[in-house]
């Protein structure tokens, strides 16, 4: 049986405090139904493809928030939640896709996000009803929580014994093709080159125009109010990333090299764009939806 309760974490802003919880958990419910990745990786195990399976039967995912959940930065020092690759924002991304209940665990006097200070792929985490942690209140209010998710914990239940209740041939079927279509996605993501081609918006409503052919594509900047093209450029791809350089048509003095990385839901690119004679860096970040669609 699959994990039906999902803790997703940071190590460096709430280990302790999960472990906590989680250990009372599974007290309540059985330590098979209480999935928290790091701890419950064993070694060896692809770490994508555990929380991609205990994300495919889990029906709560508990988002537990220290202070500095939100501000964790990289060895770059950028925020980490802003990187599309990081785990626990495509913990998110795939529980929102997948309609589970998330519910934010507040711990060390922590507050919920603005949508604002989300990835936009996950700003509708800021609106999700939170339940906070206290430590003079703990017992507490870890009851207030169990109380809370009970009722989804027995739906979950009741469906994992329908599931159970199958033939052994429908579910070895089964089984063998959810392996052959995770796999098959894997080995995509892993080897072939990522489809940048589209038009890919930055806030303003400019965007890039992309074309590609197998690794290689041209790039053109426009305008879409004056419809004219500013910049245009070739780019190479590597897996999710599309490296690519940049002259503006009508000046020589300057010209831009950049790279772009595809998130796993497929509508973002983040990067940089650096200035070559300066070195100047910006961070880039396009959207594949119409910005002006959408107000």
């Amino acid at each position: 049986m699959m994990s039906i309760v999902f803790i997703s974490y940071r190590r460096s802003d709430s280990a302790g405090y999960t472990g906590r919880l989680a250990d009372r958990l599974a007290k309540e419910w059985g330590e098979d139904l209480v999935f928290r990745d790091y701890d419950d990786i064993s070694p060896g195990q692809n770490f994508f493809m555990t929380i991609n399976d205990n994300l495919n039967s889990a029906h709560v995912m508990l988002v537990m928030m220290g202070k500095e959940w939100l501000t964790c930065l990289d060895e770059a020092g950028h925020r980490r939640i802003d990187d599309p690759e990081d785990f626990v924002r495509l913990e998110i991304e795939t529980a929102l896709q997948r309609n589970i209940l998330i519910i934010p665990v507040l711990v060390k006097g922590a507050r919920m996000p603005a949508p604002s200070d989300l990835p936009a792929s996950i700003s509708a985490l800021a609106f999700r009803q939170a339940i906070e942690l206290t430590d003079s209140r703990w017992a507490a209010d870890v009851e207030k929580l169990i109380e809370s998710v009970n009722p989804l914990l027995d739906q979950g239940l009741d469906k994992q014994k329908q599931v159970d209740g199958k033939s052994f041939t429908w579910k070895k079927t089964a089984g063998i093709i959810s392996l052959g279509l995770l796999v098959s996605g894997i080995i995509w993501a892993l080897w072939l080159p990522a489809d940048f081609s589209g038009h890919w918006y930055f806030d303003g409503g400019n965007y890039l125009r992309i074309v590609q052919q197998g690794s290689e594509v041209n790039i053109e900047h426009i305008d879409p109010a004056m419809q004219k093209v500013y910049e245009t450029g070739k780019g190479r791809i590597n897996g999710r990333w599309l490296e690519f350089t940049l002259k503006p048509i009508y000046t020589d003095r300057f010209s831009y090299s950049g790279r772009l990385n595809k998130s796993w839901n497929s509508q973002e690119l983040q990067g940089e764009l650096i200035e070559i004679l300066s070195g100047e860096k910006s961070v880039l970040r396009l959207n594949s939806t119409d910005p002006k669609a959408i107000r």
